[in-house]
């Protein structure tokens, strides 16, 4: 049984020997015209059939991914589905004042408001809610974002004392930045543990 696996330089080659017919048969009369002018629909054909099987064959490259992606995460327990599900968070969006907002995920804080939240985090502290009580970072939007990541297990419950806000559990901070903050570069505004991110 034959099997042919296409490649791009395969195209390439029918292309190029389609041109080099084309020009020949500028220079050429009769029959010998007729022949090349045949030659180079032909070779045409064959780069078009090639492009196409190439296209199909990365089509099918890409379901195989996504049928062997859906079968490991079948198999999965609860705990790695959770520590999978940070590459596909979600967001839902309202119409408020006539504008389309987006919000984190099931909260009424706005996706900006929570990257605010992320910004004055670090890798081992939640933004400290002292720092909450303004139009721009309200304390209600801090309390909804704390609420949040308890329950989603991001952050150690009861872990806040004294000055010290409450703590992160495990990579929750870096997944969470590796979304949510990502194409955006790190500015050290200060020698405190607070950061500021600029879009590039």
């Amino acid at each position: 049984m034959f099997y042919y696996t296409p490649k791009l330089h395969h195209a390439m080659i029918t292309a190029v020997i389609c041109v080099v017919l084309i020009i020949l048969g500028a220079r050429a009369q009769g029959r010998v015209l007729m022949a090349l002018s045949i030659g180079a629909f032909i070779f045409a054909l064959m780069t078009a059939l090639v492009m196409w099987m190439l296209v199909l064959q990365a089509y099918d490259a890409r379901m195989e991914k996504m049928i062997e992606l859906a079968r490991l995460y079948s198999n999965m327990d609860t705990e790695a589905r959770q520590a999978f599900s940070f590459q596909f968070p979600s967001m839902q969006y309202h119409m408020k004042h006539g504008e389309v907002r987006a919000y984190f995920e099931d909260t009424n804080v706005p996706i900006e408001m929570f990257r605010l939240f992320l910004q004055t985090s670090n890798d081992r502290y939640i933004s400290p809610e002292r720092d909450w009580g303004s139009k721009e970072m309200p304390r209600w939007a801090h309390e909804e974002i704390r609420l949040w990541l308890e329950g989603n297990d991001k952050i150690i419950r009861d872990s806040a004392a004294g000055s010290h806000s409450w703590l992160w559990k495990g990579n929750s901070y870096k997944h969470l930045m590796a979304y949510w903050m990502s194409g955006r570069n790190v500015q050290d505004m200060n020698e405190s543990v607070s950061y500021a991110y600029e879009t590039e």
